[in-house]
């Protein structure tokens, strides 16, 4: 600790209430709450902070009281309090100073603008999904099917991530993918997406654009990176006869793989209106008699 402090907690500061709730406390003496009389003078304390939404330095000679030393500072996000910073107990018994207030301010201000980047980049981030989820939606209101085959891929996907043990990040990029996989086909034809019956090979080129289109849907969006190339890669083999790069081996990203597979997997199981669904046993041999192509 830069001021040799020896208990410090980080409180969240909850309006509806107007009440500071502990969130992480770590120091030698983290009992120094459980005295009732001392707890709420250090409430006070607290309460007088975010109120007037500046730091306080207490210390033995001027308030005995309260603590032996306290520091508290404001957590702020565009003039509103998000939380307190407390520093209490300077080692061997000494006085905080103006300069151990001047590096925990530092720290704060520092923190407040990193909490308040982190909302921003999730503000934006939230934007963009449902932005995205209404893109979708349009496509699920025109076929059910986009809907249902949607949701059981994004399902089945996440488990096969886990079962391979990938990382949470990579478990997360799967999902959010397999939600969007099928966004390009917001450009195709009512006539081709739901007909009835086999497509002409003029067709199935319109429906094979379908990656292409979703990747340059995401393409502008620098945050879901990986996730674009999981929509772009989904129709691509092992054999590099997939579509639309012909990428083949481990030259298609694994998420992409993991995606193809279900998504090979659920089309098989699933009634569509030019075929029945395979049973489960049968589409699995499917998979396998086509390991490697």
């Amino acid at each position: 600790m830069v001021v040799d402090g020896e208990v410090c907690s980080i409180m969240l500061f909850d309006e509806q209430d107007n009440e500071c709730h502990d969130k992480v406390t770590r120091g030698t003496d983290s009992g120094l709450y459980q005295n009732p009389a001392q707890a709420r003078r250090l409430k006070m304390i607290f309460n007088d902070v975010v109120e007037r939404k500046e730091a306080v330095l207490i210390n033995a000679d001027d308030r005995p009281e309260v603590a032996p030393s306290l520091i508290c500072a404001p957590l702020m996000i565009r003039n509103n309090i998000l939380g307190i910073l407390s520093i209490r107990k300077k080692k061997n018994r000494e006085s905080f100073n103006k300069k151990d207030l001047h590096h925990i301010l530092s720290l704060t201000k520092r923190a407040s603008l990193n909490l308040e980047n982190k909302i921003l980049y999730e503000s934006i981030y939230l934007n963009i999904m449902e932005t995205l989820r209404s893109l979708i939606s349009s496509i699920q209101a025109r076929d059910h099917y986009t809907e249902e085959h949607s949701r059981r891929v994004t399902a089945e996907a996440v488990r096969l991530a886990e079962s391979l043990n990938c990382s949470p990040k990579e478990i997360e990029s799967i999902r959010i993918a397999s939600v969007l996989h099928d966004v390009g086909k917001i450009a195709v034809p009512d006539s081709i997406l739901l007909k009835e019956g086999k497509l002409t090979e003029e067709e199935f080129m319109v429906i094979r654009n379908h990656p292409t289109i979703g990747e340059n849907i995401l393409k502008p969006i620098t945050l879901l990176d990986t996730e674009r190339k999981i929509v772009q890669c989904h129709h691509e083999r092992w054999d590099g006869k997939g579509y639309p790069l012909g990428l083949k081996g481990e030259e298609i990203p694994l998420l992409a793989r993991v995606m193809a597979v279900v998504d090979a997997f659920d089309a098989m199981t699933n009634n569509r209106t030019y075929r029945p669904a395979m049973s489960k046993d049968k589409a699995i041999d499917e998979l396998i008699a086509n390991k490697g192509t």
